[in-house]
C-alpha cells in the first residue's frame, strides 16, 4: 500500500507589532514639555522686557512729572497739594490767598463840605501797599497728561488781594465861617481815600502783572519736565 507523504508545514509565527522603547518615548515626551517650557520662559522674559523698556519708564516719567507740577505748586503757594490719577488739586488751604506781587501806590483824596454857603475842605495824602495775587477759596487744579507730557493749569484770574493804608498825611485844610474839619471829616475822608486807592489799584495793571508773573515761575520750574504747558488759554511752553 502505497505510502502517502504528507508534508507538513511550519505553521508561520504572527506578524510582530513594531516594539516601543519605553525609554524613547518618555524622552521624547520630555523633550515637548522642556521646549514648552522654554516658550513659556521666553514669552514671560519678553513680556518683562518690554514693561522695564516701554511700560516702567513711561509710568516712571508720569509719575516723575507730577511729583515736578507738586513741588512747583507748593513753592509757588506754600500750600499743600494731593494728586488723584493725572489731576493735582489744592488741599484745604491754612490761608484765603496767596500773593504774587505787591507794589507801593499813593492816592490823594479831597473832601468839601458847604454849610450855609461856608465851604471847608480837606485834602489827604496816603501811601499804600497793593498786593496781587489769587484767591484760594475759588477751584485751583492742574491736570497732567502723561502720554504727552503736557501741564494744564486751571487758575482762577488773577485778584487785587489786599490794599493796606501804611500812613498819611493832611496834605491841605481849610475851615469854613461856620463849619470846621472835624475828626468825623478826617475818619470819612481817609475811608473815601481807601476806597479811591482800591479802585486805583483795580484800573492798574497790577493784575496783569501778577498773572505773568505766575506764568513765568512755572515755566522756570517746569520747562525742563513738560513738553507744553498751559494757564488757562495761555501757552507757555513750547
Amino acid at each position: 500500500m502505497p505510502v502517502s507523504e504528507t508534508h507538513s508545514r511550519a505553521e508561520e509565527p504572527p506578524p510582530v507589532a513594531p516594539s516601543v522603547d519605553k525609554a524613547s518615548s518618555a524622552t521624547g515626551g520630555l523633550g515637548w514639555l522642556w521646549a514648552g517650557l522654554g516658550l513659556s520662559v521666553v514669552i514671560i522674559a519678553g513680556g518683562a522686557v518690554a514693561w522695564l523698556l516701554l511700560v516702567r519708564p513711561a509710568e516712571k516719567a508720569a509719575g516723575g512729572l507730577r511729583d515736578t507740577v507738586v513741588e512747583a505748586l507748593e513753592t509757588i503757594t506754600g500750600e499743600q497739594f494731593t494728586v488723584a490719577s493725572n489731576t493735582i488739586t489744592l488741599q484745604k488751604a491754612a490761608i484765603a490767598e496767596f500773593n504774587v506781587i505787591q507794589r507801593k501806590a499813593q492816592t490823594m483824596i479831597k473832601m468839601e463840605t458847604t454849610v450855609f454857603g461856608s465851604k471847608a475842605t480837606l485834602i489827604l495824602r496816603g501811601d499804600f501797599i497793593v498786593k496781587a495775587g489769587y484767591d484760594l477759596s475759588k477751584p485751583l487744579t492742574v491736570t497732567v497728561d502723561d502720554a504727552t507730557g503736557e501741564v494744564k493749569a486751571d487758575f482762577p484770574p488773577a485778584t487785587i488781594t489786599s490794599v493796606e493804608l501804611k500812613n498819611y498825611e493832611v496834605f491841605f485844610s481849610d475851615n469854613g465861617l461856620i463849619n470846621k474839619i472835624t475828626p468825623e471829616h478826617q475818619e470819612l475822608a481817609t475811608r473815601q481815600m481807601l476806597a479811591q486807592a482800591r479802585l486805583d489799584a483795580e484800573q492798574s495793571d497790577l493784575k496783569v502783572e501778577a498773572e505773568t508773573q505766575l506764568q513765568t515761575r512755572l515755566k522756570d520750574l517746569l520747562g525742563s519736565e513738560a513738553t507744553k504747558i498751559m494757564v488757562r488759554d495761555t501757552q507757555l511752553l513750547p
